[in-house]
């Protein structure tokens, strides 16, 4: 099995919009996708377009020994999904201590009756997280989301560090690019320097579709079959499928 991880160093980033699709568009190169969400909010149901949040899921696969077919979602997709499930605040405290002290746990529910040469997507929270520093240990390949603004950029270098030492290699990508913006090229230009060719090429544009076909519980494909952005989210997919073989 590989995984790969989504992540970002501020919340609302896009991952888990960008994560759905990637499960999407990988699935239909031929590849067995399971998109799992990590993080709390637990809002990968709406995403996509069920009407109330997963009772069951991630969290309680690990505190139950369950396997992970056992939470899958109830979706008309060709991948599996798995949210990360309801929990309390005082629930939720309490497994991030469970993960600080044995991240392993983690992994065996992840890894618990997964057939070989499926892809794992993983949605993490945002850096930093018990849960994303748990998952960076065994992921073999992870992707950093970033947006263009100084939050974000300045978000690069307390997590480069534990980039640095996670199994997987890492990869940049700015996503709700504006090419028209002053400031999105500047950042841009900073970010390219820093990063160097762990910056992706090319760029997430920023589309309004996104959002509407969220709102509207419809796929982007199918809300709006010529946005750029849906060229994107291909784009990103083929790299990434050309990326594992």
């Amino acid at each position: 099995m590989i995984t790969i991880a989504l992540i970002s160093s501020i919340g609302g980033a896009g991952r888990t919009s960008l994560a759905t699709a990637l499960a999407h568009h990988m699935s239909l190169l031929g590849r067995s996708v399971r998109l799992v969400q990590l993080d709390p909010k637990n809002n990968l149901p709406f995403q996509l377009g069920l009407n109330s949040p997963a009772e069951r899921g991630v969290f309680q696969a690990v505190q139950h020994q369950l396997s992970m077919l056992d939470i899958q979602l109830p979706v008309d997709a060709p991948f599996q999904a798995c949210a990360f499930g309801n929990t309390t605040l005082s629930q939720l405290c309490s497994f991030e201590h469970q993960l600080v002290d044995n991240p392993q746990s983690l992994t065996t529910a992840l890894f618990r009756d997964t057939q070989a040469g499926v892809i794992q997507l993983l949605d993490l929270p945002a850096w930093p997280s018990a849960m994303a520093n748990a998952a960076l240990s065994f992921t073999d390949l992870n992707l950093v989301l970033l947006t263009p603004d100084t939050h974000s950029v300045l978000g690069i270098d307390p997590l480069l560090p534990h980039l640095l030492r996670s199994r997987g290699a890492s990869y940049f990508l700015m996503n709700r690019f504006d090419s028209t913006k002053v400031l999105h090229l500047d950042l841009w230009t900073l970010c390219k320097t820093k990063l160097g060719h762990r910056l992706l090429p090319f760029y997430l544009h920023e589309d309004q579709s996104l959002p509407e076909s969220t709102a509207a519980g419809t796929p982007l494909g199918a809300y709006a079959p010529k946005s750029q952005l849906l060229e994107d989210h291909q784009k990103l997919a083929n790299w990434i499928d050309a990326e594992l073989t």
